[in-house]
């Protein structure tokens, strides 16, 4: 069973040999699912080092249950969830799974090239939200918008289940052939950090577009071009839900600084870019519009920058040129 109102994802499993069928879907419907591909024992292995790690830091229930139940309470802090994350990516478990060869292999056949992997690579950890109707922080969304600063031209993203992942628990939902529409304008920034994306609107309207999912087991994988829109489901389970996020590019391709740098260490880069730009200095000294804001935060994400100076800057170039 699917969530209601879904379609269900076109599983691809028995079409891995085909090199030519997977690269014509995922050209026409912007996704390939496998039921399974990852290697299951290396799933568990990154499993359980990772629920070790949520359980040291108090974010699941030291119970024993091999699940990742939650264990309640207020969700973690900033600070809290920044020290686990840390260690998280730099699991080898965890590195394994991005690096896995049965991933990596058939992206290289879609791509027709070797693939270098992001080193921007995330652990998706969503926590219980019984009775809501949608997920909240980062909506739908596709990998490739500009806001996001990635400044890639061709990549790919791998979300890989970690888990048994079924209706109550949600997922991942994809909106086919979506990545044929170009850039689709969204509303607001990409929140860089948990607290601001409970109330962030950035993303599209889900009631706009058409969706598919499907319920998820350890190892199921979900790879789609970077114009793809997708989101996650709401989690209304007792689990936590965790899921990978990689990025895939082709060889020849280049990208921004962001891909090269651990996930922790981009969010902090964004959360002191998000600090100026919606500061009161900004708006005092330049008064941007809201418009102008979004081009200054996607400038100052691909630059590296984290100066009043500079956002200053950008707000004059841009009023400049739009006079």
């Amino acid at each position: 069973m699917t969530s209601k109102n879904y379609a269900m994802m076109l599983d691809s499993t028995g079409e891995r040999a085909n090199e030519d069928l997977l690269r014509n879907r995922i050209e026409e419907e912007g996704y390939l699912y496998f039921r399974q591909l990852v290697d299951p024992d290396r799933i568990l292995r990154a499993k359980n080092d990772i629920e070790g790690l949520l359980r040291e830091h108090c974010i699941l229930e030291d119970d024993g249950n091999p699940e990742p139940i939650w264990s309640g309470g207020p969700e973690p802090t900033e600070a809290e969830w920044m020290a686990v994350y840390d260690r998280i990516v730099r699991l080898e478990s965890f590195q394994d799974v991005a690096h896995s060869p049965e991933i990596v292999s058939l992206i290289e056949a879609i791509y027709r090239e070797p693939v270098r992997v992001w080193d921007q690579q995330l652990i998706r950890v969503v926590y219980p939200e019984p009775g809501k109707e949608s997920a909240r922080g980062i909506g739908a969304h596709q990998d490739g918008d500009p806001k996001l600063g990635y400044n890639a031209r061709t990549f790919c993203t791998a979300w890989v289940a970690l888990m048994d992942i079924d209706v109550s628990v949600g997922g991942l939902a994809v909106s086919p052939r979506t990545h044929k529409r170009g850039i689709l304008r969204s509303g607001g920034t990409a929140a860089s950090s948990s607290k601001d994306a409970k109330s962030n609107t950035y993303g599209l309207d889900p009631a706009e577009l058409d969706w598919a999912t499907d319920t998820y087991q350890p190892g199921g994988t979900v790879i789609f071009a970077c114009r793809t829109v997708h989101r996650g489901l709401p989690n209304h389970s007792d689990r936590v839900r965790l899921s990978g996020d990689f990025r895939y590019q082709p060889a020849s391709e280049t990208a921004s600084w962001l891909t090269n740098t651990l996930g922790p260490d981009v969010r902090r880069v964004a959360q002191a870019v998000d600090e100026i730009v919606s500061s009161r200095a900004l708006h005092v000294s330049a008064r941007p519009t809201p418009e102008i804001l979004i081009e200054v935060r996607k400038q100052m994400l691909v630059e590296k920058n984290t100066t009043l100076d500079r956002a200053q800057e950008l707000v004059r170039e841009i009023k400049a040129a739009d006079a």
